[in-house]
């Protein structure tokens, strides 16, 4: 087989995967994990239920992929909003906020915090907390060397504001949809998360 013929195979392989995603993620945001067939997801995509197995093992490995891509898909429009803010620290608390919300996204809230806990365990938050990790601690360490915030290890702030997000969307999304002072509750427990590193910082008034 040539080189070109590989890559159109790998390409078309690809092509496949990411359309048994997308149809998967229909599928799981409207009707829940447990109520999608696999042979409809199949027969939907236009592919053999053998192909949707080889490239996902299982329904479980398919329903991870979906996770991955809506997680992905969140973390893009961080960046675009961390981007568009100069100041390193207001960019980080904006980015924690949005995440409430649009994480929480109807589309996303199903799969994120409602199926994702029962179908994949603690996996669920390892994917989760994983994006951007690195990142966060690269600005949290120039933020606490530039008197920003507190002398506090930067990892270790890094897991105590993800798992603060992670435990308010898991609130969130108990509530009704509709929850607005759930919502701004969680939103006024955030700020004070951040408000209480600053405090003490040269910078205090201005960051808060």
């Amino acid at each position: 087989m040539s080189t070109i013929q590989r890559a159109t195979r790998a390409e078309a392989a690809e092509q496949t995967a990411a359309r048994l995603v997308a149809t998967a993620r229909r599928a799981f945001a409207e009707r829940g994990f447990a109520r999608v067939s696999l042979d409809a997801l199949a027969a939907e995509t236009g592919v053999t239920r053998g192909a949707l197995h080889h490239h996902f093992t299982n329904k479980s490995g398919l329903f991870e992929a979906v996770l991955r891509a809506v997680d992905a898909e969140i973390a893009q429009e961080l960046d675009r909003l961390y981007e568009a803010e100069k100041d390193r620290w207001k960019a980080l608390r904006s980015c924690f906020h949005a995440y409430l919300d649009l994480a929480l996204r109807p589309d996303r809230r199903r799969i994120l915090f409602r199926d994702a806990p029962a179908v994949l365990g603690t996996r669920t938050f390892e994917i989760l907390m994983a994006s951007g990790f690195g990142p966060m601690v690269s600005d949290l360490r120039g933020l606490v060397a530039e008197g920003r915030i507190r002398t506090i290890d930067p990892e270790a702030v890094a897991h105590a504001l993800n798992g603060v997000v992670m435990a308010q969307v898991m609130w969130l999304a108990e509530a009704e949809d509709n929850d607005g002072d759930r919502l701004a509750a969680a939103h006024a427990a955030l700020d004070a998360v951040f408000d209480g590193l600053t405090a003490g910082s040269q910078f205090h008034c201005e960051a808060s």
